[in-house]
């Protein structure tokens, strides 16, 4: 059994706007990450990016799914500093054009293992919501 998470906005901004932002992984939108090292380009399948949050959390991302065409990432948590309370998490960021009016639906999903703790679970929604706000302030200007 498995628990899934999903949290989404709508942003005032156009897909490729959004799209360009986030397709970086650098997430240089979110006051919560310092830093963040990568192996190779975000549209590598397998590349790997660690992701140093301001409270000293370091995060390994390991990129399993990337898409042009469909304006989606899927990476999974190979590894973290100090260690969440999950056996493992996959995330996907999915944006989609909001045609009536030149915005964009984002959606972020995160499917972890049966061992997940509520905990982590509800830490990762928060963060999240928080993180698809401040991309939202970043898209709009």
């Amino acid at each position: 059994m498995s628990t899934f998470n999903t949290e989404s906005r709508v942003i005032k901004a156009p897909l490729g706007k959004v799209w360009a932002i986030i397709k970086t992984m650098n997430f240089s939108f979110w006051s919560l990450v310092k830093s963040v090292e990568s192996s190779s380009s975000s549209q590598q399948i397998g590349s790997t990016h660690t992701a140093t949050f301001t409270d000293g959390t370091a995060q390994v991302y390991r990129v399993v799914e990337f898409s042009e065409i469909n304006n989606s990432l899927t990476y999974e948590i190979i590894d973290s500093q100090p260690a969440i309370g999950v056996l493992s998490a996959t995330n996907r960021i999915r944006v989609y054009p909001v045609t009536a009016d030149d915005t964009t639906f984002v959606q972020w999903t995160s499917d972890f293992a049966a061992q997940g703790s509520q905990e982590a679970v509800e830490d990762a929604k928060y963060k999240k919501l928080e993180a698809l706000s401040e991309l939202a302030k970043a898209a709009e200007n």
